[in-house]
């Protein structure tokens, strides 16, 4: 499955957040505040995220919710998880 936004799970602030950077995005993704996406990195299950903040210096918080992305399809889409197969 592909991911929206590559993270580091491992980077996270005292209010739980997920932090990230736009130019970890895939091509083509716009990251909106309040927008659900699917995020993960090569050694770990993608899962859903809300993003949170988007930074002028490209920082990106997500809230990452528990489990894979395919259990949140309510709310990141079936397409979307199903796109890297």
């Amino acid at each position: 499955m592909d991911w929206q936004l590559w993270i580091d799970y491992h980077r996270t602030d005292a209010d739980g957040l997920t932090h990230g950077n736009t130019r970890n995005a895939a091509p083509g993704t716009k990251l909106v505040v309040g927008e659900h996406i699917v995020v993960g990195n090569e050694e770990a299950d993608p899962a859903a995220a809300e993003v949170v903040q988007v930074g002028p210096d490209g920082l990106v918080l997500v809230r990452v919710f528990p489990g894979p992305a395919a259990a949140h399809l309510d709310l990141v889409g079936r397409a979307r998880v199903q796109a890297g197969g």
